[in-house]
């Protein structure tokens, strides 16, 4: 029995907290979304830094918080990236793209059915939730929530990450 439970646990998923490496994942983009094909995290690390995004459709305050992000993508292009993981189920998923492209998102919009990457990095599966990764792989910060009276703390916050070498 020991060894069995030993094994079960070798299984689990790690969980991403700030301080550790963030985990590597490759999500599909939305279908009609801003962005066709993959967004693979190895791809912008030790390059720049990444934020992830959780949100649905659904989520009022993830309607306020991603033009926000948007504003601060189109402030340091090229210096930061940003990633939306849209957290709606089946029967919602298929709004996701449109609802990026609605609210004016250039960045890529992903989905992630399977759960697989919610589950390492916003087990509570709030939403809207925010991880916000340095240029070297290390979660610096986790944000649950969003009020458009943060966004002075979340400007101030991401031209710290953009700036941090």
């Amino acid at each position: 029995m020991g060894v069995f439970l030993g094994l079960a646990l070798l299984a689990l998923p790690a969980v991403a907290s700030v301080g550790t490496a963030a985990p590597e994942f490759t999500l599909p983009a939305a279908p009609g979304g801003p962005r066709p094909g993959r967004f693979r995290l190895a791809d912008h690390l030790n390059r720049k830094p990444v934020v992830v995004l959780f949100w649905a459709t659904w989520c009022q305050p993830c309607m306020q918080e991603l033009p926000v992000y948007q504003e601060l993508y189109r402030r340091y292009a090229g210096r930061i990236e940003i990633v939306a993981i849209s957290m709606d189920g089946p029967d919602t998923v298929s709004e996701a793209g449109a609802t990026a492209r609605r609210l004016g998102i250039t960045f890529p919009v992903v989905t992630d059915l399977e759960t697989q990457v919610v589950t390492v990095y916003n087990p509570r599966r709030a939403a809207p939730f925010s991880v916000w990764i340095d240029r070297h792989g290390i979660i610096q910060r986790e944000r649950e929530g969003f009020a458009l009276a943060e966004r002075p703390q979340i400007e101030a916050g991401i031209a710290a990450l953009v700036a941090a070498r």
